[in-house]
């Protein structure tokens, strides 16, 4: 499973909560930096980063559920 080889690697939910928020962060600052850009790759990067903030929420809320089950 996924979370376990996340979990592996030393990631928590919180972390993933963070990297989601982050996500979120770096879109805008790149809308908002590309708002000078005639071509329109900024806007399609911001939305592109933008689009990481769910995969990673989700990733952080299956995380939550495997730390909070007992260990076998």
């Amino acid at each position: 499973m996924i979370t376990n080889r996340l979990r592996g690697l030393g990631l928590s939910s919180d972390v993933l909560n963070g990297l989601g928020l982050a996500s979120i962060l770096a879109s805008v600052t790149i809308w908002a930096r590309a708002q000078h850009d005639d071509a329109g790759h900024g806007e399609r990067s911001a939305i592109f980063v933008g689009l990481w903030a769910p995969a990673f929420f989700v990733l952080a809320s299956s995380m939550v559920t495997v730390e909070q089950s007992p260990v076998a």
